[in-house]
């Protein structure tokens, strides 16, 4: 069974939601690059219950926080 179960997934904003199986907390995943930017990866953030909520019911919401993780501003919440 893999660890991260998502439970939503915004195509257009390119994230996902979901549970991380190991510890019950949410988290947001995102394509991020590498140090050369030749490779793209996903990357899993973790998140607040409240940014969960929030982020459900408002895709763009997350929109700031995508930008941060996707810059290596979240790194500290990086999981993994």
């Amino acid at each position: 069974m893999p660890r991260f179960a998502d439970t939503h997934v915004f195509r257009a904003e390119r994230f996902s939601l979901g549970i991380d199986r190991d510890t019950g907390e949410h988290f947001l995943s995102t394509p991020v690059s590498g140090n050369m930017h030749a490779v793209e990866f996903e990357a899993y953030f973790s998140i607040t219950d409240s940014e969960y909520r929030l982020f459900s019911e408002n895709p763009n919401a997350a929109l700031d926080f995508l930008e941060d993780c996707r810059m290596a501003r979240q790194d500290a919440r990086r999981i993994g």
